[in-house]
């Protein structure tokens, strides 16, 4: 069984492609942003000069998060095929179809 539910709202790092933790919220209700620790390297990397940027760790739900990063291993998606005579077959019979 998972650790979070499909519909938490989830801190993640996507470097080390881990859960951080539960999002907080503010009073208002909007998301609280939570700051990446560490500042940029200085050095030849670092092009832009002036205060180092603020980086801040994504958030979204664990559903969302597992199929774009692959959490729990590899999943299927489950995609209508049809074949080409099919689908000719049907746009021929019916212009407007899903």
């Amino acid at each position: 069984m998972p650790p979070y539910s499909d519909t938490d709202f989830l801190y993640f790092d996507t470097e080390k492609r881990s859960v951080i933790g539960p999002v907080e919220w503010t009073k208002t209700g909007t998301v609280k942003p939570l700051q990446k620790p560490g500042v940029p390297e200085e050095g030849e990397d670092r092009k832009r000069r002036g205060r180092p940027r603020k980086e801040y760790y994504i958030w979204g739900t664990y559903r969302s998060l597992k199929r774009l990063y692959n959490l729990e291993g590899k999943t299927k998606r489950e995609e209508s095929t049809q074949t080409l005579d099919e689908a000719m077959g049907r746009a021929l019979q019916e212009p407007y179809w899903n």
